[in-house]
């Protein structure tokens, strides 16, 4: 038996129970995970029950129930999907198994998968942006409809009459067919001091009373907008309610991270975590990618090109801590479950010294974020 065992974008390493992924980071792997992943991966078209694993992975002597392989699998997964690593699939009813096995010495089969998963990936991601210079909104403008409220040029028209608005609040709204997106900056002698962000999943056919969206805006006043220090690593952080204009029982938080270092050129290099909860998924998933984010020079706002250089873009970037429970409760899941883009445009307003508020086109997502050390 080898003890190298080549699989999608990472080696497993039998003898030294650890993990080698495609860009050299090393995952440590304890006995039984290390037998449960090398049973599955040398065996990719076998789908194996609770027992058949527990009999495999656990010594002999030890005496457990097979409810112990669930708790094992999930922990594992967990340990591997930080890393973008999912090589493990749950057939309901039946028990588990691993897809497409690359070995070392299939070459010519692995090369043709390779192929034709970047041509598919190519199809996919690469055709709607294929050139720089393609921008999904080429004429995006920030409006600005009165005093206090900022909109975009691909946010579909709302009603602002009869809207009781605060003087030192700064309102932002974007209005998209299947979401609305309330933000706000509370303001003290034009400095941004607390943020406010929601979406708000609805039907197209849904009417808009913006005057309730609009009463919900509440400030968290134990906020603390740290600013940014010279010379480190910065962060850009937004955290985001969710809720449904059809259905009062659903809620979640959305949280966005970027972590920006600048490179010698003058682009940034950039980590970006997305991490939902929500009323119909048990626990909490997200999306993690790396990027290489381009400022472009613009007279009317700031614009940047975000162009993702995964290693293993081939494969999902996506991590879950739990499971869908309710498919009529998971808006979000719903949204962000497709295909991710090779790259996008993210546009910002100003609002004060280290807060911004940005809209992104690859969904036409929008919220104010801060930058932090």
């Amino acid at each position: 038996m080898s003890n190298k065992i080549k699989f999608h974008n990472f080696t497993l390493l039998i003898n030294e129970k650890k993990i080698i992924t495609k860009s050299n980071k090393e995952i440590k792997l304890n006995s039984v995970e290390r037998n449960i992943l090398s049973l599955l991966i040398q065996n990719p078209t076998v789908i194996f029950s609770k027992e058949e694993i527990r009999n495999h992975s656990w010594c002999k002597e030890i005496k457990c129930h097979s409810s112990v392989v669930p708790q094992a699998i999930s922990l594992l997964r967990k340990k591997l999907s930080m890393h973008g690593l999912e090589p493990i699939e749950t057939v309901k009813g039946k028990g588990y198994k691993a897809a497409h096995l690359v070995q070392e010495q299939g070459m010519g089969m692995y090369s043709a998968l390779v192929l034709f998963l970047s041509m598919i990936s190519i199809l996919i991601l690469e055709y709607p942006v294929s050139n720089l210079g393609n921008e999904k909104l080429t004429s995006f403008k920030f409006k600005k409809i009165n005093n206090n409220i900022v909109t975009t040029s691909a946010s579909n028209k709302f009603d602002t009459s009869n809207l009781k608005l605060e003087d030192d609040v700064k309102y932002f709204i974007n209005n998209q067919n299947n979401f609305i997106s309330i933000s706000a900056c509370k303001l003290k002698k034009n400095i941004c001091i607390n943020v406010y962000n929601a979406i708000y999943f609805k039907k197209e056919s849904t009417p808009i009373k913006m005057a309730d969206l609009i009463s919900n805006v509440k400030f968290d006043d134990d906020m603390d907008l740290l600013l940014v220090k010279k010379d480190k690593l910065t962060s850009l952080s937004a955290e985001i309610q969710l809720r449904s204009l059809n259905n009062k029982k659903y809620n979640g938080e959305l949280f966005i991270n970027f972590d920006l270092e600048k490179t010698n050129n003058n682009d940034y290099f950039s980590k970006k975590t997305t991490y939902i909860k929500e009323s119909g998924y048990s626990g909490g998933f997200g999306y993690a990618s790396v990027n290489k984010i381009t400022p472009i020079k613009n007279k009317n706002h700031h614009k940047y090109l975000i162009k993702k250089i995964d290693d293993d873009n081939l494969l999902s970037l996506r991590f879950q801590f739990g499971m869908v429970k309710n498919s009529k409760m998971t808006y979000a899941y719903n949204l962000l479950s497709g295909p991710r883009e090779k790259q996008s445009y993210s546009y910002s307003y100003p609002i004060s010294k280290n807060i911004s508020y940005y809209f992104n086109d690859e969904m036409n997502i929008s919220y104010i974020a801060y930058k932090h050390t």
